[in-house]
């Protein structure tokens, strides 16, 4: 959960890659990310694992403002940055379940060929963390997707990180 890395961010056809810096603040209850994108400059991401202060915030922040900005002529905009912000708020369930070392029941879970992979799926939206390793010490490869059921059957956001140190 903690260390740096590099990744990518892909919200439908815009890629964006940067590398990355992560902290796990336990007295704030949070998950702080900064991602340096390349031009663009750094963007923190700070992950509350309190549900009610993740929704208040993630509306608001840079990164959520920067892919929005992708949207401008899409008929579904509305919808996509809505489902945008719900990336965020999944990824602080998983995030917060995670370092409780425990999955809800809303979650299912399956472990295949060195994947670990968790889903959720509520009405509206399909949540996918499929995490990677082939090694004991840390997982090699973490990729965050969002899926709007009735909109399409390709991922709607995609988060892949790859970390290159890892503490844990």
């Amino acid at each position: 959960m903690e260390g740096s890395g590099r990744g990518r961010i892909e919200l439908l056809t815009t890629k964006y890659t940067f590398t990355y810096e992560s902290q796990f603040d336990r007295p704030g209850n949070k998950f702080d990310l900064v991602l340096d994108f390349p031009v663009v400059g750094e963007k923190p991401l700070y992950i509350s694992l309190d549900p009610e202060e993740m929704n208040r915030s993630i509306k608001s922040s840079e990164i959520t403002e920067m892919l929005n900005e992708q949207l401008a002529d899409n008929p579904n905009k509305k919808r996509i940055a809505k489902s945008v912000e719900e990336f965020f708020v999944f990824a602080s369930d998983f995030m917060r379940f995670k370092a409780a070392k425990t999955y809800p029941k809303h979650y299912s879970s399956s472990f295949v060929d060195g994947h670990f992979v968790l889903e959720r799926n509520t009405n509206s939206y399909r949540f996918v963390v499929d995490n990677f390793s082939s090694n004991e010490n840390f997982y090699e490869r973490t990729i965050f997707k969002i899926f709007i059921k009735d909109l399409s059957p390709n991922a709607i956001m995609t988060l892949f990180l790859v970390p290159q140190s890892c503490e844990k």
